[in-house]
């Protein structure tokens, strides 16, 4: 058998940044270790994405630039 070739570039392990998940950097720069902080976000997230959906007038199509709106408004506290 022949052994793996040791030559040539290596991929780089990928670490979550906060752009990959703003609220689990949130939660680790403020300490909250408990699981209800990231819960209540989300909750509020959803709660003000919908808003948005309804004042669009529920017009469908726009459920994840609504969620990122809101979710923006709430990391940055805004909402």
């Amino acid at each position: 058998m022949k052994p793996p070739a040791t030559s040539g570039p290596r991929r780089k392990s990928r670490v979550a940044s906060s752009k990959d998940d703003p609220i689990g950097a949130t939660v680790a720069a403020t300490g909250l270790s408990n699981g209800n902080a990231v819960t209540d976000a989300q909750t509020h997230i959803a709660a003000l994405a919908y808003e948005l959906y309804e004042q669009r007038g529920r017009q469908d199509g726009h459920d994840v630039e609504d969620w990122l709106k809101a979710e923006l408004r709430v990391l940055a506290g805004l909402s």
